[in-house]
């Protein structure tokens, strides 16, 4: 019966044989049977989820009917699929291979790449899963290469033709098409037409020999209508100025690209002036540079430029020099926070442009020197402006970057660029009327500081009731600020001659160092002599010899002097003043020490006030103490000023109260002369004394002149009678 029992439950597995289902199927056994299913992926031939028996197989879903995103692409594989986005496009979630539905396959702007991927000298246009290439204005995609394969570059075009000038200027497209928009703009147009049918000649004939006489005549004509400039938009004076200015370079480098040229050349017009020059053999020496003029005005270019340049043809280069132009280029087409404020500007020299052959226009090493001749003698409140002439955002407008000034004079300002310009000079005066009024205040200010200077040391000099070893404290003091103020009155803005400009600083440099170093000696003194009040002349009880502060005060002013010419001897002088230079940070051989020494005095006459006001609150005894005390409380109140610590307002120029502090700073330490005047002259009872008998002297002397000549008048004349 167990037999039996156990033979009736025993069953077979028909899955233990792997023949039983086909392949990319799993074989699920059941009591007595089994049955088959296709894996993830895979769908039965029969169309059934369970199945057995030979003849049925598992054939693979083709997933991607459905299954990625707009912009991918579905790549099946056996039993899945997973997406990628096309070409062009990136998934969102950052991965390259993807099978989630809820990734989207979203633009990569090509064009915002660094470097572009259409080369130097290129616009990049993004598209949907693209991009395109184009040039800009002056470039000319390379016939050689195509952006499609990666390749993309741009040519400079030897010279720039209509098409290149001013592209898709609506006013010049305009004028081109022969139906002016009404009445206004025929004079533009006529201008206009003019200045292109010029370029337009010159490049119908590329190889043809250019008359560069002939060129500059014709536009000479342009120019000579300077007068009806006036009437045109600030739109349309813009675009005339560029197309003009392209124009003219354009016809210029054609006639030094061109073999048959005249080569270098002389042209002078009333309007216009320009020299050119082919180079050839001149630049195989070192350390060469070209000078070239054109209306009182020069360019002076190194061979290194010209060589940087990457001229592949005929090389050369030429300068142009407009006049009248800068008549109605005013401040509106000035393109700086300066056109905004209330600083005058005015155009003070020619229009003037550098032209060069070869690919590179901008961005030397070296720098291209430009001298411009002022039309009106340069005032000392005025500070010129180099500018130059740019179509960066579209239009014309004069901008200061990529241009400094160099040196500024009377008669000529000097510009440095790193770059072949188009040039002039705008001068800037009367910044917010601020500038004009500190010139005045400061100058007066000098000159009455000046006259107590020498009245001081007159006094300290001539006054045996005051001489001691302060008197001569006092005097050296006097004598350096004297020298100091002198100098920079009569020759800060000497700055024509490099070398003397220079030498002007250095001494500058010395003499107000050592003024500060005797203000740092006069603060040690009075501190020490208000702590021993009973001592009244302290040298004398402590035996100080003058000798060694003379050394103090004009040696380490020296020293510091020497080591700062020693270590950056180009520091002194700057194109407007002759003072240190304050923008390679120089200006803190000076700044460093007066700082340091503002410090000492500082904290030495605050602690001769706190001195001063134990001795008053313990005086209770004797009248005169208490009022000598007080004067002396004065005094140390006005060394302030004269100890140089009012030089600490510069500091304060920042923010709302900047021109407070400004007007503050110059009328103190301008008049820091009459302060020392006053306080140790005037206010001295013993000089008081000594002036009044010096006058109270004169005046006796000069009535006992005159009666003596009264009596000798009234002297009866006797003769000899024999």
């Amino acid at each position: 019966m167990w037999t039996c029992s156990l033979l009736l439950f025993w069953d077979v597995n028909e899955c233990a044989d792997t023949t039983t289902c086909p392949s990319r199927a799993t074989c699920n056994n059941t009591v007595g049977s089994y049955y088959c299913t296709c894996k993830g992926g895979f769908l039965s031939s029969n169309g059934l989820m369970h199945f057995k028996g030979p003849g049925v197989t598992c054939k693979d879903v083709d997933e991607c009917l459905d299954m990625c995103p707009l912009n991918a692409k579905c790549i099946n594989t056996p039993g899945s699929y997973f997406c990628t986005c096309q070409p062009g496009y990136v998934s969102s979630n950052g991965w390259l291979n993807f099978t989630d539905q809820e990734v989207k396959c979203r633009d990569i702007d090509e064009c915002v790449q660094d470097p572009s991927p259409c080369g130097p000298n290129s616009v990049c246009i993004n598209a949907l899963g693209s991009y395109s290439c184009g040039c800009i204005v002056g470039f000319h995609p390379n016939p050689e290469g195509s952006w499609k394969y990666g390749n993309f570059s741009c040519k400079r075009v030897p010279f720039k033709c209509k098409e290149d000038v001013i592209p898709n200027n609506k006013w010049v497209l305009l004028c081109q098409g022969g139906a002016v928009a009404g009445t206004e703009h025929v004079p533009f147009c006529s201008l206009i037409n003019t200045t292109l049918s010029i370029l337009d000649e010159v490049c119908a004939n590329r190889t043809t020999a250019v008359s560069l006489q002939s060129m500059a005549e014709r536009f000479a004509s342009v120019l000579e209508q300077i007068s009806t400039w006036s009437n045109l938009t600030k739109n349309e004076t813009s675009t005339l100025v560029t197309v003009l200015l392209e124009s003219v370079e354009s016809t210029t480098l054609a006639a030094l690209l061109k073999s048959s040229a005249n080569g270098s050349q002389i042209i002078q017009t009333e309007h216009l002036d320009i020299e050119s020059k082919v180079i050839k053999d001149e630049c195989t020496e070192e350390n060469v540079a070209f000078n070239l003029k054109a209306k009182g005005d020069r360019m002076n270019i190194g061979c290194s430029i010209i060589e940087a340049s990457e001229s592949t043809g005929a090389t050369g280069v030429a300068f142009v020099s407009f006049v009248g132009m800068e008549s109605v280029l005013d401040k509106s087409l000035f393109q700086d926070p300066l056109a905004d404020s209330k600083m005058e500007l005015k155009m003070n020299s020619h229009v003037v442009a550098g032209i060069m052959t070869g690919e590179k226009k901008d961005g030397f090493s070296d720098q291209i020197i430009y001298t411009l001749e002022n039309l009106q003698p340069k005032q000392k409140f005025e500070r010129p402006i180099c500018v130059s002439w740019s179509t960066d955002l579209g239009v014309g407008r004069w901008t200061s970057s990529g241009c400094v000034v160099l040196e500024a004079s009377e008669m000529h300002t000097v510009c440095s660029c790193n770059r072949m310009a188009n040039l002039a000079i705008i001068m800037a005066s009367g910044e917010l009327t601020m500038e004009f009024s500190l010139y005045i205040i400061s100058h007066v200010g000098m000159i009455i500081s000046l006259v107590c200077l020498v009245l001081a040391i007159a006094t300290f000099l001539l006054c045996r009731a005051i001489r001691n070893h302060n008197t001569y404290l006092h005097l050296h003091l006097c004598v350096c600020l004297f020298l100091a103020k002198i100098l920079f009155l009569t020759s800060v803005d000497k700055t024509d001659n490099q070398v003397g400009c220079a030498i002007i600083a250095g001494f500058l440099h010395y003499l107000f160092l050592a003024c500060f170093f005797w203000m740092l000696i006069e603060a040690m003194m009075l501190f020490l002599m208000v702590r021993n009040l009973k001592v009244v002349n302290y040298f004398s009880s402590r035996n100080i010899k003058m000798l060694y502060l003379c050394a103090f005060a004009y040696g380490v002013p020296g020293l510091v002097v020497l080591i700062s010419a020693s270590v950056q001897p180009q520091g002194y002088g700057m194109h407007n003043l002759c003072w240190l230079n304050t923008e390679t940070g120089f200006i803190w051989s000076f700044l460093g020490p007066v700082c340091a020494i503002i410090l000492i005095n500082s904290i030495l006459l605050s602690w001769t006030l706190c001195i001063l006001k134990q001795k008053l609150s313990s005086v209770n005894a004797e009248v005169s103490t208490l009022k000598n005390t007080r004067l002396l409380t004065f005094k140390a109140f006005a060394q302030l000023f004269i100890l140089g610590c009012s030089w600490v307002l510069g500091i304060f120029q920042i923010g709302p109260v900047a021109s407070v502090m400004a007007y503050l700073f110059t009328i103190i330490n301008s008049l820091q002369g009459a302060f020392i005047f006053l306080i140790h002259c005037l206010l001295s009872r013993q000089v008081r004394e000594e002036y009044w008998r010096w006058i109270t002297r004169k005046t006796k002397a000069r009535s006992q002149s005159q009666t003596s000549g009264i009596l000798l008048l009234s002297i009866p004349s006797t003769s000899k009678t024999g």
